[in-house]
């Protein structure tokens, strides 16, 4: 839990970090000797840089001879089999989750966890040297329940995600968490990540819009009813939070004594409002960007074998991306698509307005087990 604090806008949370970082001494010097590396090389605070590297001094000084050398080794002596691999389903905002899993000898488990955003690269690692197989179940469990499911991948799909992810880091010039740092070993293994990743295994193939993909794209609206898309609304929010209003208005009263005329009136007026924001809001930027967050969870279907969802998902994206010349009022997904994003308006303000609502790091406790020791 002390690693994250690293990157804390304050300094004396910082200071804080680095003196609790070098009470563990020996305990953790396999993670707490790269940290305070990782901040030297990458703060810009001179007095942090200082107490990091007088910190860093005393940790090695004290430790048993040859543990820095081997604390920054980036290949790990020994690669424990791995346990289990998964990824979450893409939500909304372009965020997954990578969680990989080795066996200890002693039954134990390592786990580390990676988000993934697709704007940013890598946005959080979080990883635990101790855990039990049963907390790690009921951690797979508790995120299903809370509409964060999950597929069993291999390895290799998990690292290939990461290397893609990383790959943005460095386009965007986000820095790595401090805890990826630490993890990298095990996360990489034996593998490069300056080696091309199998962009093929992680996102499906781009298909050249075509008559009979234009019939299957009809349908895309059923893409919205599938669990893996309940958490899709259109991002960013702000460039339709001035039509939530409108759109809620044109629904009228319920108990609307005119029937089913009144009735079909709110149906066209909404219906008018979702064309009049399709227009305004959608251009090729983001019909680019919500294509290949398509085509990502697409090739999470074909992996898992449901190759009609995969399919459908070919034809939204197809649809979708601007060489097809079909403009966003014409398809299904994206009508059906901004009625869920504006009907949902009025509660998303709600509850930005109670939470301070942006997007930040990890949405549960990922390692829930009291005497696991966090890094």
């Amino acid at each position: 839990m002390l690693l994250p604090l690293l990157e804390n806008q304050s300094s004396k949370i910082v200071d804080a970090t680095i003196d609790a970082l070098e009470q563990l001494g020996a305990v953790a010097a396999h993670q707490t000797i790269p940290a305070l590396n990782y901040l030297l090389t990458n703060s810009s605070n001179r007095q942090l840089k200082q107490h990091a590297r007088a910190a860093l001094g005393r940790l090695t000084m004290y430790s048993v001879p040859g543990i820095e050398e081997g604390a920054m080794e980036q290949t790990p002596q020994k690669q424990e089999p791995l346990h289990e691999a998964r990824v979450s389903f893409i939500d909304g905002s372009g965020t997954q989750m990578v969680m990989l899993s080795w066996r200890r000898s002693d039954g134990l488990l390592k786990g580390v966890n990676v988000l993934y955003q697709d704007t940013w690269g890598i946005k959080d690692c979080y990883g635990t040297d101790e855990m039990e197989v049963k907390s790690w179940s009921e951690l797979v469990e508790s995120m299903e329940e809370q509409g964060f499911g999950s597929y069993r991948v291999s390895l290799d799909y998990g690292r290939a995600l990461i290397a893609d992810a990383r790959a943005m880091n460095k386009r965007t010039r986000h820095k790595l968490p401090v805890a990826y740092a630490i993890w990298r070993p095990l996360i990489e293994g034996n593998e490069s990540t300056e080696k091309h990743a199998p962009i093929a295994m992680i996102m499906l193939e781009p298909l050249a819009f075509t008559p009979d993909l234009a019939q299957v794209a009809q349908r895309g609206d059923e893409l919205l009813e599938l669990q893996e898309f309940e958490s899709w609304t259109f991002e960013p929010f702000e460039s339709i939070r001035p039509y939530v209003n409108s759109y809620i208005e044109a629904a009228g009263s319920v108990n609307s004594t005119r029937g089913r005329k009144r009735k079909g009136g709110r149906k066209a007026s909404q219906e008018t409002i979702v064309s009049d924001v399709l227009e305004r809001v959608v251009d090729d930027k983001w019909r680019l960007l919500y294509e290949s967050r398509l085509r990502r969870q697409g090739a999470l279907f074909q992996y898992v074998g449901r190759k009609d969802d995969a399919m459908l998902v070919s034809a939204v994206t197809a649809a979708l991306h601007p060489d097809s010349g079909l403009a966003p009022q014409e398809q299904p997904f994206l009508r059906a698509f901004m009625h869920r994003s504006l009907n949902n308006g009025l509660l998303r303000m709600m509850a930005e307005a109670m939470e301070g609502g942006s997007f930040g790091s990890f949405p549960l406790d990922l390692f829930p087990e009291k005497d696991d020791f966090y890094f």
